[in-house]
């Protein structure tokens, strides 16, 4: 047995969550690139996924 194989039984396998869009950084910059593009997705009539990743 590898060990990828044995952290998968212990662990079970990796959630995932799939996103149109994902922004690294929270700061300023990185929200209003976020607001910004669910602004322009609704004023077109489009549903964007977004998510803004911080590492704090």
């Amino acid at each position: 047995m590898t060990e990828n194989q044995s952290i998968l039984e212990q662990y079970g396998p990796r959630e995932a969550m799939e996103y149109d869009v994902v922004i690294v950084g929270g700061g300023p910059g990185g929200l209003s690139a976020a607001i910004r593009l669910k602004q322009l997705a609704e004023k077109n009539g489009r549903e964007v996924s977004v998510c803004v990743l911080e590492k704090g």
